[in-house]
């Protein structure tokens, strides 16, 4: 009886924290009332928040009257070939429920971490070939043409490279969504401009979005392959010689090091197995061992800028990883082993 009551108390206090963590996120679908439009209710559109940045950036007004701007629209949204993009918008995310909730378990998290900084609006919307998600007035707004996936027929229109067109996926919405919502708040903290700053600024970012995205496979949150991920994991201290060796720690010459803070086919100077923005994962590791070995909340920690004094109270140094770790253990054991038997059949003696 005692355990019953101590679970249910325990599932309790569970379900009081997950309704804690979790806000309400107003989320707009700014692409569904675009593509409902008539000669009718054209006007309606006007009213909407994000109208002002699609008319802008997205579908240009110009100087065209407001006359003039409704036949574009409208001649945009009864395009053939515009109109079979969005049915494989309206395809994958008909239901945008599951990301809602996964966004607004992370914005809850946020919202602990950071109880000053504002949780934005988001807005969904039919875009082109532009960034996934762009931000402007406390407003997130996703492309949801952009995420149609690696192998969309929409995807490859725009004739982008492999390793661009592997980041159009549904399964990174979450982790660019908040990538974007850190940026707006704290880039500005970036220590300088060599390589270390970027590391521990990007490291920032991905301790952040670790934090709010617990159940997402590490790789999605680094927006790496599963492969990409492991070689990462494995090889940390290989990929931190490298730096050190080839004195980059310290440089400013971003042509070096640009392919290490940036989405690339891989990572320069590195075997080509080492995806771009590896120094992700190197500042992300850092920022860990700096929050493991220092009392520090994590708003005042985000706003460090000093980063020689953070590569030092991080006390970083990468270790092998548990892979390395077990083919020595095994190896050490093998031969204490061996040297048991050894002495054992040296002072054997049988008798005669």
């Amino acid at each position: 009886m005692n355990r019953i009551v101590l679970f249910l108390t325990v599932a309790l206090l569970f379900s009081c924290n997950s309704d804690k963590e979790k806000v309400d996120l107003k989320v707009n679908r700014f692409e569904k009332k675009l593509f409902e439009i008539n000669d009718e209710n054209i006007e309606g559109l006007e009213t909407d928040s994000f109208n002002y940045y699609f008319s802008t950036y997205i579908l240009p007004k110009g100087t065209l009257t407001d006359v003039q701007y409704h036949h574009k629209l409208l001649e945009f949204t009864n395009d053939d070939n515009i109109r079979e993009a969005y049915d494989s918008v309206v395809l994958l995310f008909s239901d945008f429920s599951e990301i809602e909730e996964e966004l607004e378990f992370a914005f809850g998290k946020f919202s602990v971490d950071f109880p000053s900084y504002p949780i934005p609006e988001i807005t969904t919307f039919f875009g082109g070939n532009i960034h996934g998600v762009v931000t402007y007035d406390n407003n997130i707004a996703i492309n949801l043409e952009h995420y149609l996936g690696k192998n969309s027929k929409f995807t490859n229109m725009y004739g982008d490279p492999e390793y661009l067109r592997f980041q159009k996926q549904k399964k990174f919405i979450a982790s660019n969504v908040l990538e974007v919502q850190i940026n707006e708040h704290f880039q500005q903290y970036i220590g300088g401009r060599d390589l270390l700053s970027h590391l521990i600024y990007k490291g920032k970012v991905m301790y952040c979005i670790d934090k709010m995205l617990p159940d997402v496979p590490m790789e999605d949150k680094f927006c790496f392959s599963k492969a990409q991920m492991d070689w990462v994991e494995e090889n940390e201290v290989a990929i931190w010689q490298h730096i050190v060796d080839k004195d980059l720690l310290f440089s400013t010459d971003e042509k070096k090091f640009r392919t290490w803070i940036s989405y690339a086919p891989s990572a320069k100077g590195i075997p080509p197995e080492a995806p771009g923005r590896v120094a992700y994962y190197i500042g992300y590791k850092m920022v860990n061992e700096y929050m493991d070995n220092n009392e520090i909340d994590i708003e005042d920690m985000m706003k460090l800028t000093d980063s020689n004094q953070f590569l030092s109270k991080s006390k970083y140094k990468p270790k092998k990883n548990n892979n390395e770790k077990a083919v020595y253990s095994t190896a050490l054991i093998f031969l204490i082993v061996s040297l048991i038997i050894f002495v054992i059949l040296r002072r054997y003696k049988p008798t005669k």
